[in-house]
């Protein structure tokens, strides 16, 4: 379950493993619903019990019977970005030597809040014995957060498997799985309706996320007063034309581009931040977007152009058995990059 800002999206799985060939996974459901703003701002849930209503609306237990019920009580949901901390970092100890000691010591280096107030995990990303070094991917969130997404779960009879930080989700449905990346590294830019972010993958694991400031909405709100249009004039244009002339506003690619310059300029500071601060960076070779805002038409070929690395919207689906999905089904997909790679989580490790 991926709770967003402006929408609760559900995905559930179906674990297939024919005789002689490798476990695959194929959807079985496929839902969402959208969340009146105000009920959820930045990640912090505003209205706990209106969003209670639309989860048990998700779930099939509201008594509208718009979707069938849902059986099973357990979920694996992810935890905002803009609440979340994500860091790789490296421990002068061999990983059979590590404590959790040691973890905890490195962890109060890096976070940005006090370790008393938050819930930590971390995983060894090199578990070879003779190693004299660790590399640790370490994810936090401050308890307040996570412990009101728990609560909002449970008040609609979920029981949380695990919370997980949305880059993971994400690198998980987007990130070929059977794919050798051996010498190059991978950047995923999630445009949301809301809020965007920019995941590294590197070393065949997450090394960083970091927030950058570009969303749908604001690209919306933007044309709106630029324009002097209402809103949902402007989302109409904003979805026709992305990144193309407008016949009707000879203004608008203007205001579009400013922004895109915008988003750009952050992409770039990012990625050069991980290649001056990281431990041997390998060159990112491909930008892979998702979110609602990456099917904008003309996005993906300006981002390309401007930072020359290849820029081209994800398939989310291809961690999945899915045998041929046309171009309609791959722009749904780009809204539930998050969902699967949260159901594929708890179909691959439920406990």
């Amino acid at each position: 379950m991926d709770i967003g800002d402006l929408s609760i999206k559900l995905v559930q799985l179906k674990r297939k493993h024919p005789i002689g060939k490798p476990i695959s996974y194929e959807i079985k459901e496929m839902r969402s619903v959208a969340l009146p703003p105000g009920y959820i701002v930045d990640g912090e849930i505003q209205q706990p019990e209106m969003v209670r209503k639309k989860i048990l609306q998700l779930l099939g237990k509201d008594g509208t019977k718009k979707y069938p019920p849902l059986k099973t009580p357990w979920v694996v949901a992810d935890l905002p970005e803009p609440q979340t901390f994500l860091k790789a970092i490296t421990i002068e100890a061999g990983p059979e030597e590590l404590t959790e000691g040691d973890i905890v010591y490195q962890a109060r280096k890096h976070l940005p809040f006090d370790l008393s107030e938050a819930y930590i995990d971390w995983q060894v990303t090199n578990p070879g014995k003779e190693e004299k070094i660790s590399k640790i991917i370490i994810g936090a969130v401050p308890k307040v957060v996570a412990d009101s997404y728990t609560y909002l779960l449970e008040s609609a009879d979920l029981q949380p498997i695990a919370l997980e930080i949305e880059a993971a989700s994400i690198a998980r449905s987007l990130v070929t799985a059977s794919k050798d990346y051996t010498g190059e590294a991978r950047a995923i830019l999630d445009l949301g309706a809301t809020r965007s972010s920019l995941v590294i993958y590197d070393h065949d694991t997450l090394q960083f996320s970091t927030n950058i400031n570009f969303s749908g909405e604001l690209m919306t709100v933007a044309l709106t007063q630029e324009l002097k249009i209402e809103y949902h004039e402007a989302e109409k244009i904003k979805i026709n034309n992305g990144l193309t002339y407008s016949k009707g506003n000879s203004n608008y690619l203007k205001v579009v581009t400013g922004l895109t310059d915008k988003l750009v300029d952050e992409i770039k500071a990012a990625i050069n931040f991980y290649q001056e601060h990281f431990q041997d960076p390998n060159p990112i070779t491909h930008i892979t977007m998702t979110g609602g805002a990456a099917n904008l038409a003309n996005l993906d070929t300006t981002i390309a152009r401007k930072l020359k690395i290849s820029a081209h919207p994800g398939n989310t689906w291809k961690n999945l058995s899915l045998k041929s999905v046309d171009n309609e089904f791959k722009k749904i997909g780009m809204a539930y990059s998050s969902a699967v790679g949260l159901a594929l989580r708890a179909a691959q490790k439920p406990w």
